[in-house]
């Protein structure tokens, strides 16, 4: 094969490996115009790109309402005290008994996760209901101090954020739970087991594991669980990710 024309094939492979299949054609072309037989590797099928969140850090502490679905909020990312989701809908399988009006809603698309997720529950035998929502700054602020006020401010830090600090506050989450009973007599329940094995399959995650602590902040939450679509839920479910883990953002 003369020189000429092997460059030209070098050519030819270096411009399909960078994607411009267009030149590449042009000189497979040329070469078999010149009685060149020209066999190339097939090509290696598209991996499927997961969605990833195009918010920036330097987005933080986020000034205005954000519609993507993996905003990261926690105690090194906080939300502003005018940070409120414009799709809030009130999620109609609640506890009746727990919080008011404003924490029986959720962003609309999660809202519609989390009744499909409750009734995948009844299907397989197990009553579930939303207890709390969207939690606005205010509120939130009310319910750290009052833990604090009870059982200390580095206690309640465990298990309670500060105001800015939930997600709540974006509607992407919720806590579930049974009909009637408290926050965590949910733990060790056969609810709680499913809510774990299959949340993901509604575009939920568990967000607060119990071996992850070191990394979300927070106690293991068997109730609290997180809308990041259906994608992202399957692949953080599979590889025992928390949200920060997949997003790459630990500090």
């Amino acid at each position: 094969m003369k020189l000429k024309t092997i460059t030209l094939f070098i050519l030819m492979v270096a411009l399909t490996a960078c994607g411009r299949g267009r030149e590449a054609a042009q000189i497979e072309q040329q070469l078999v115009s010149e009685g060149v037989e020209v066999s190339q590797a097939a090509e290696e099928p598209e991996v499927p790109q997961l969605p990833v969140m195009e918010t920036s850090l330097e987005d933080y502490p986020l000034q205005t309402a954000t519609d993507d679905v993996l905003v990261l909020v926690n105690k090194t990312h906080p939300v502003t005290r005018d940070y409120v989701a414009d799709d809030l809908v009130t999620v109609e399988h609640c506890d009746p008994s727990v919080g008011t009006a404003d924490t029986k809603k959720m962003r609309k698309t999660a809202a519609d996760a989390i009744e499909q997720l409750i009734a995948g529950a009844a299907q397989d035998g197990y009553t579930l209901c939303m207890r709390t929502g969207y939690r606005s700054y205010d509120y939130q602020d009310y319910l750290f101090n009052s833990y604090a006020a009870s059982y200390g401010e580095a206690e309640a830090n465990t298990y309670s954020a500060r105001p800015g600090q939930s997600e709540h506050q974006t509607g992407w989450c919720c806590d579930v739970g049974i009909p009637g009973w408290g926050l965590t007599a949910f733990d060790d329940t056969p609810e709680a087991a499913w809510v774990a094995e299959n949340c993901w399959k509604y575009g939920f995650i568990l967000r607060y594991p119990a071996n992850k602590t070191d990394i979300t902040g927070y106690i293991y939450e068997s109730w609290h669980i997180r809308y990041v679509g259906l994608e992202v839920a399957e692949y953080i479910t599979e590889n025992g990710l928390t949200l920060e883990e997949y997003l790459g953002i630990l500090d």
